[in-house]
């Protein structure tokens, strides 16, 4: 920081408090000064002049050494992939706003200003930083970074049988405990009878056919995934036996007994396990 006084004197004598430091000009009209200390510090400086004249006490100068602004960034430190609008902002009324994200966002809206939206894309730890020019005209040295993390979607997983018959009850499916928001669909073949809203189901299956059943919830990171884990289900249609014809019909001429004695009788006995 250059101070400087009337050219053209002998005897420059700069002092400084001990909030700073001269780097160079000592002993000329203009001085280089560095400022290591916040707070009120002080330059003087005296001379003397073309009629070998040094004035009775030194000029002095009141410098404030300002202190450098820590920018504080508020806003979501976990959210989920694939996340939008996330808003982070910083202290209002400063300039020269620099907001810089890792690989895994985007600043969306509100880059140069106190509060910019973020888009989050890459599950994994990811950061934001951001630095300004305060009112004094005083820049951090380093920009202050904010760790985000962004939790990966939920991926449900369905247990249960994937091949019924029609007209089965109570048939379990589930998928992971612990969770929140449980949402349970099923198609128009099957009703849920029982557990809606929790990670067990019984399930009633009345239509023959390709059936589906579909689960989806929020777990403990608040996240949700994109779309809801489906099972396909082929419930089987129930035999109905064909016990065969009422009536037996012999085509062929069969000969009972011994036709010079006349005709004979047959009897017919069913086979075991009939009647």
């Amino acid at each position: 920081v250059v101070y400087s006084t009337e050219a053209g004197m002998t005897g420059y004598s700069w002092s400084i408090s001990a909030g700073g430091s001269i780097t160079s000009g000592a002993g000329t009209n203009s001085v280089q000064v560095s400022w290591n200390t916040a707070g009120p510090q002080t330059i003087s400086v005296n001379y003397t002049d073309g009629n070998g004249c040094t004035a009775a006490t030194a000029t002095t100068y009141n410098v404030m050494v300002n202190t450098l602004p820590v920018p504080v960034i508020t806003g979501a430190d976990s959210v989920c992939n694939g996340s939008t609008g996330v808003a982070y902002s910083t202290e209002a009324g400063m300039t020269g706003y620099s907001w810089i994200i890792s690989a895994g966002g985007s600043i969306t809206s509100g880059a140069g200003t106190n509060s910019v939206q973020v888009s989050w894309n890459i599950a994994g730890p990811q950061t934001i930083s951001v630095n300004y020019t305060d009112g004094n005209g005083c820049t951090a040295v380093t920009a202050t970074t904010y760790g985000v993390m962004v939790n990966a979607l939920p991926v449900p997983v369905i247990t249960g049988l994937a091949s019924v018959c029609n007209g089965s009850a109570d048939v379990v499916y589930s998928t992971e405990d612990g969770m929140t928001g449980y949402s349970w669909i099923i198609s128009a073949g099957g009703s849920i009878t029982s557990g809606a809203g929790t990670d067990s189901v019984l399930v009633t299956w009345n239509n023959a056919g390709p059936q589906t059943i579909s689960v989806n919830y929020t777990d403990g990171n608040g996240c949700t995934a994109s779309t809801a884990t489906g099972l396909a289900v082929t419930v089987h249609q129930i035999p109905v036996a064909d016990a065969g014809p009422d009536t037996i019909y012999i085509s062929t001429p069969v000969q009972i007994g011994d036709p010079s004695t006349g005709p004979g009788t047959i009897s017919w006995l069913p086979a075991a396990g009939l009647s």
